[in-house]
């Protein structure tokens, strides 16, 4: 295990010291994220980033919120630029935080044990709140790799289903599945952030 945590440090110094410090950070999580997906414990690049599905190139966006305070979880047609709806942080101990704020507030990806996948107010410590990047694709160039996206409480993967005709497409988490290009992710850094 350090041997490959090693490994996974000297291919991702280009990228920076933050980085590492997140690979590290995902790499302590629970044996969390293991359920028969063979990948490596990574982190995305550091910085506000662009989620995109491999098999369908949409990108991960947050919809509106309901009463609840629970908010719509989708992808859809990258749009780019400033579009806070598609931005998304990946902050030490595991959350996935929206850069669109709700009613004020910061809301972070969260999953339930039905399945359901939204984006609520961040709690400190919520295990269905904590998400585990795996190393799916390691690919040549900055920036290429694929994720494998779990969630440390129901230890489920993040996964599109196919695009509809308007090229948007439901977003769930699912059993993990190692090769499902469904539930692999590229994550790309913000120009300029």
């Amino acid at each position: 295990m350090n041997r490959a945590l090693s490994v996974l440090a000297r291919r991702r110094v280009a990228i920076g010291a933050v980085t590492v410090a997140l690979a590290t950070t995902a790499v302590a999580s629970p044996a969390a994220a293991s359920t028969g997906v063979v990948t490596s414990a990574a982190a995305p690049p550091a910085g506000t980033l662009h989620l995109s599905n491999r098999r369908t190139s949409l990108a991960l966006e947050v919809g509106d919120v309901g009463a609840s305070g629970r908010g719509k979880v989708f992808s859809t047609f990258p749009r780019g630029g400033d579009d806070v709806e598609q931005q998304w942080n990946f902050i030490n101990g595991g959350k996935l935080v929206s850069r669109k704020l709700v009613r004020g507030q910061t809301v972070c990806l969260e999953t339930d044990n039905a399945g359901r996948l939204f984006v609520a107010r961040c709690v400190g410590g919520k295990q269905t709140q904590k998400w585990a990047f795996k190393l799916a694709v390691d690919a040549p160039g900055p920036f290429k790799d694929a994720f494998v996206i779990q969630n440390f409480a129901t230890k489920k993967c993040l996964a599109s289903a196919e695009p509809n005709r308007r090229r948007n497409a439901q977003v769930g988490v699912g059993s993990c599945r190692s090769g499902n290009v469904l539930q692999q992710w590229t994550a790309s850094p913000l120009v300029g952030d």
